[in-house]
């Protein structure tokens, strides 16, 4: 058992390389969309090559998140037929 602290950082920092930075500007939400939901004007749709089912998930959630969120704007994905990784995005309303 160790006899280190809990209050000790040197035992949860990895190789010590973690900085702690000053001045750094908090990003704003919309500069971290991975997905152009904002820019679809209806019966428009973006296609996402999906890496694997965690991918696929990820867009689903994000449309989900975005028709709670964006007040009369609808988002439908749909897996794109004779692919096995290709989903779109359409805003239908």
């Amino acid at each position: 058992m160790s006899n280190k602290n809990k209050g000790d950082t040197e035992s949860w920092v990895p190789n010590n390389k973690i900085e702690i930075l000053d001045g750094v500007p908090i990003p704003h939400r919309s500069e971290r969309r991975t997905y152009p939901f904002r820019e679809l004007d209806v019966n428009q749709c973006f296609m996402v090559e999906c890496e694997d089912g965690k991918h696929e998930r990820s867009v689903r959630s994000s449309a989900t998140r975005w028709n709670k969120n964006d007040e009369g704007r609808r988002y439908v994905v749909r897996r794109i037929d004779d692919t096995t990784s290709t989903v779109g995005v359409w805003r239908t309303s």
